[in-house]
């Protein structure tokens, strides 16, 4: 527990001896100056030595992006940690409230009381600012990676689309690295594939973006067709393709050849339902069956 503390080299034992007399003082100043304030200076030098640093289940990442191939049962993980540290999160933020509003409400009756001259005040006010550093010191802090968390539910979506034999889907992580050297997953983007496709194709990647929606930020998933350069059927195929709702834009160069294709973002179409992403994979697996045939 001592190491959890923010400011100085002591024991427990000697902290709270030290917090107690400081205490004892500002009651003690309180009564002898005839003054609630009086206190108050000796209150914080206990609150400094109380500080406790919060517990978290946050990260330190080192700043790195490595991509890898990862299994279903990877995000289904993953999935499973984020939902149980937004539980966590509520857990936490529920007593929380009630604890503030039951210390704000103490809070006013000593101030009446000592309005009407009375040391019941005082006794209810010394009460708040002593157990304040019990009540909200060293809190839990659950953390739930904002981008990664708004992202998971399409990319899951799209993942649970039917797929002809013959098709693969591979889910791929951008992971970081903790102090401990442990994985930190960040993104997560797919790669769907015909198992037999043309030699000019690479696959089709399913990406998302974080846009700035009229309530917030809101996730856009989008597809990305990657070629060897621009000049192979699968190319010629898929640049010309048209789909009601969607925008096809074909670009790349030389080496790879690419055909973005994207909710049309006309008429608030900015974000992506977890339906909009399952349709835009049925969508392209379609699409991949055509080039598939004409191959």
């Amino acid at each position: 527990m001592e190491n959890r503390f923010k400011f100085l080299r002591l024991g427990i034992g000697s902290r709270l001896v030290a917090a107690g007399a400081l205490y004892a003082g500002a009651v003690a100043a309180q009564v002898a100056l005839d003054s609630v304030v009086a206190g108050a200076p000796l209150i914080l030098v206990a609150w400094l030595l109380l500080a406790l640093k919060p517990a978290t289940n946050r990260p330190k990442d080192k700043g790195l992006e490595e991509w890898r191939a990862v299994t279903d049962g990877e995000v289904a993980r993953i999935a499973d940690g984020l939902a149980r540290s937004k539980k966590l999160r509520r857990a936490v933020v529920g007593p929380s409230v009630l604890k503030t509003f039951l210390l704000v409400f103490l809070l006013f009756a000593a101030f009446v009381a000592t309005m009407e001259r009375s040391r019941v005040g005082l006794v209810i006010f010394d009460l708040c600012l002593f157990s304040i550093p019990g009540l909200f010191f060293g809190m839990i802090k659950a953390h739930v990676p904002f981008e990664l968390d708004l992202k998971l539910s399409r990319f899951v979506a799209a993942m649970g689309v039917p797929r002809p034999d013959g098709f693969a889907l591979t889910p791929y992580l951008r992971f970081d690295e903790d102090d401990q050297g442990r994985d930190v997953p960040e993104d997560l983007r797919l790669m769907l594939e015909p198992r037999r496709k043309p030699v000019d194709l690479v696959g089709v990647q399913f990406q998302a973006a974080i846009n700035k929606g009229a309530n917030g930020n809101v996730p856009y998933m989008y597809a990305v067709v990657l070629t060897k350069g621009r000049d192979g059927p699968s190319y010629g195929v898929l640049r010309t393709m048209k789909a009601r709702g969607y925008e096809v834009e074909a670009g790349g160069d030389a080496n790879y050849g690419t055909v973005v294709v994207r909710q049309d973002t006309g008429g608030g179409g900015y974000h992506t339902t977890d339906d909009d992403c399952e349709r835009l994979m049925d969508l392209m697996i379609k699409a991949l069956s055509r080039v598939e045939a004409s191959a």
